[in-house]
């Protein structure tokens, strides 16, 4: 059974550990030399790190090599038909999983086509198991992403060596500041001077979308590390206190959204899912797992009541926020799509693809009688750059991306371009748009960030978003 996403993580509940699983193993043989003894081993702390890592790639939900899963203690503990369990409690010997990771022979020694596991790392499995394989988490069927205690990151560097790619741009609610995407932090501008006003620390690796809520009290930051860890961690930014860790995966968190009215808000991540969470207290309302592929982009319609989505499956759907449904599904433009907007009436979508267009569709919504149409296609638009920045529709402006360094509006009903944007700079990699000041910003691969004056076309300020530079 696929192992579920749990969702609040509070504060007050987060281990003191670090990310890096050589400091646990380093504590460890520290503590058993001083003390001449060692603590049992810790499955959600010691184990589950390393199974993550090096184990869950090709034994997961998704891709389960012998049909053998180690995704979560439940899965790691089972045995295939016929077969005695590759976990055998209290008999390291017997343990088929033991053996596996220790083999001399090459094509037999687990992980394959990996460095082999360290003596320290072997002699840790081996222990465990000698130990009675016990499990010290909450959930023995969550995924193993959820029972390893929450991280704390390595802090940024003080200084950027280099201009980072600005993959997330995000308004506060007031447009009096511009937050960015930073290396392991996020940091907070002042759109009209280029001034670095706050940074946040704590984040993974890459953030690669920013949500302000409504209210201004909170600022959702989804990214992770590629491969290992996905995130979508809810700050103060005012304070930069962690609030929680709403959502965990085992790959990167793409997106992430709020409602218009700010009661809750939507992730996806790359193991193909969408969950949806009150913002109240952080508990997931929904968990929706109908993309065939990573989830890129999502879109709240203008009543809260429906969530579109765009996928690397080459689909974009509308998913009905209360129940998780699948309303509609499009699929015209034959290459993976990036991007999905609702028009402000919710009754037609405009999505971004590989393909380098701009698809128009019916939304498939129910009309006043109650009848549905599928996801019909209207309209066609050229003209994308090769970037992945999400299009951004502000009631009845739509902004895209296009060849390099530029960024078109066009009117969402006539589709007629009013305006281009020419930044004669790198590629745009994100973009964020603030209504009541009718200004456009956009996040650059060389690191700059341009703001802009919607009504007049000007530019208005340029800097570049790295502490330090």
């Amino acid at each position: 059974m696929k192992a579920q996403i749990r969702g609040l993580v509070p504060t007050k509940m987060f281990p003191k550990i670090t990310s890096l699983h050589t400091f646990v193993l380093a504590v460890l043989f520290l503590t058993t030399a001083l003390t001449g003894r060692a603590s049992p081993v810790s499955f959600r702390s010691e184990i589950a790190p390393l199974l993550l890592a090096q184990c869950q790639g090709c034994h997961g939900a998704e891709k389960a090599k012998g049909d053998y899963r180690v995704d979560s203690y439940t899965e790691l503990m089972r045995a295939l038909e016929e077969e005695p369990p590759r976990v055998q409690a209290g008999k390291p010997a017997a343990s088929l999983i033991l053996q596996l990771l220790s083999s001399e022979e090459a094509d037999d020694r687990m992980p394959q086509k990996s460095a082999p596991l360290g003596a320290g790392q072997i002699e840790l499995v081996r222990r465990w198991i000698g130990e009675g394989a016990s499990f010290d988490g909450d959930d023995p069927d969550a995924a193993l992403v959820q029972v390893i205690p929450v991280r704390l990151h390595e802090p940024a560097p003080a200084k950027y060596p280099r201009p980072m790619p600005i993959t997330a741009l995000e308004f506060s609610p007031d447009g009096r500041e511009l937050a960015a995407s930073g290396l392991r932090e996020i940091t907070l501008w002042n759109p009209a001077t280029g001034g670095l006003v706050r940074r946040i620390p704590n984040m993974a690796q890459r953030t690669l979308a920013l949500a302000w809520s409504p209210d201004g009290k909170q600022l959702v930051a989804a990214g992770g590390i590629p491969g290992e860890l996905g995130e979508a961690r809810v700050f103060d930014p005012d304070t930069g206190e962690l609030l929680a860790v709403a959502h965990r995966s085992g790959d990167v968190v793409l997106d992430v959204r709020y409602d218009g009215i700010g009661a809750m808000f939507a992730v996806a991540d790359a193991e193909n899912r969408i969950a949806i969470y009150n913002s109240a207290d952080f508990s997931r309302r929904r968990l929706i797992d109908n993309h065939a592929d990573w989830v890129l982009a999502l879109a709240w319609s203008p009543d809260g009541k429906f969530l579109a989505s765009a996928s690397r499956d080459k689909t974009a759907k509308i998913f009905e926020a209360k129940s998780g449904e699948a309303i509609s599904t499009y699929s015209g433009h034959r290459a993976e799509v990036f991007g999905v907007a609702f028009r402000a009436d919710g009754q037609q979508v405009f999505s971004t693809g590989r393909d380098g267009k701009i698809h128009v569709w019916k939304a498939g919504l129910a009309d006043t009688t109650g009848k549905r149409f599928g996801a019909e296609k209207v309209a066609e638009l050229g003209g994308l750059g090769r970037a992945m920045a999400r299009p951004r529709m502000v009631a009845d402006r739509l902004f895209t991306h296009a060849d390099p360094g530029r960024v078109r509006q066009h009117d969402a009903d006539s589709r007629k371009l009013l305006r281009e944007f020419d930044g004669a700079g790198d590629w745009v990699q994100s973009l964020a748009h603030h209504a009541p000041g009718n200004r456009l910003a956009t996040g650059g691969h060389d690191g700059r960030v341009l703001v802009w004056d919607t009504q007049t076309g000007k530019l208005l300020s340029e800097f570049v978003a790295s502490p330090g530079r």
